[in-house]
């Protein structure tokens, strides 16, 4: 070994001496590269999943309590199933004239706020005034099937409406082609009946008279069955208190 040769520690001493550390940092790192190399770094996807796709992708609006989650996409979506609060749902009415009601379940902060119980459950709404109680039937499609499920939601008068908008419109149609079809069985009637037979008019007007009650009791059951179609308002004694829905309310926060 030559004298002259000086040992590598006295050599890493020469050269940091009087350095500050960054400076130092900087130093080690670029001989750490230059004598060992790096392995590549793992390139990153330009397409992955965020959890809010997971969640779109695995979440349900109804799981069963028994029900296993397999992978790991599931667990992420049935954790966040299980901190939402399903005695009010909140509504989607921005298309209610084309019939398509969106309905989602409360997370937290809109049970704090009260968003769904002591104001409007509709997501454009904040009225507190005259809220009524409804109980929907939410028809919606689920990992290709289609699924019912009764479902509660406080609207304003303006926001039930909006509600109801495709049953009052499908039960004024049922009545308009009523009408129409018994205007024009009148029609007939007056152009079949002779003005010089007196017996026949008589007993057509009386029949006539009874046909009239008979569509009227079906246009009563016509206006029942449209409301029963798509939903109807919760029977007064399902209404609560003020009592009982603060109580109900303070349940949900310490669930």
């Amino acid at each position: 070994m030559s004298s002259n040769k000086r040992p590598l520690s006295k050599c890493f001493e020469n050269n940091l001496r009087g350095t500050d550390a960054y400076t130092r940092h900087k130093k080690l790192i670029k001989d750490y590269v230059q004598h060992y190399g790096l392995k590549p770094q793992s390139k990153i996807p330009s397409e992955y999943k965020t959890e809010r796709d997971i969640l779109y992708e695995n979440h349900k609006f109804i799981r069963e309590d028994n029900e296993r989650s397999s992978t790991w996409e599931q667990r992420v979506a049935k954790k966040y199933y299980d901190k939402l609060f399903k005695e009010y749902a909140i509504c989607e009415l921005k298309l209610y004239k084309q019939g398509k009601i969106a309905l989602r379940w409360r997370v937290e902060k809109e049970v704090v706020s009260g968003k769904g119980q002591f104001t409007c459950g509709s997501t454009l709404c904040e009225s507190t005034d005259e809220l009524k109680s409804w109980e929907v039937n939410f028809g919606y499609m689920e990992d290709g099937e289609k699924k019912n499920e009764l479902v509660k939601v406080r609207l304003c008068l303006d926001c039930s409406h909006k509600l109801n908008y495709k049953t009052q419109m499908r039960l004024a149609e049922t009545l308009k082609s009523r009408e129409k079809g018994r205007q024009t069985k009148r029609t007939k009637r007056g152009k079949s009946c002779s003005d010089d037979d007196e017996k026949k008019k008589g007993p057509s007007s009386s029949s006539e008279n009874e046909e009239e009650e008979e569509e009227d009791g079906d246009e009563e059951k016509a206006k029942k069955q449209a409301k029963s179609v798509w939903s109807q308002p919760l029977e007064q004694k399902d209404e609560k208190s003020k009592e009982e829905e603060y109580e109900d309310y303070f349940a949900d926060l310490l669930q």
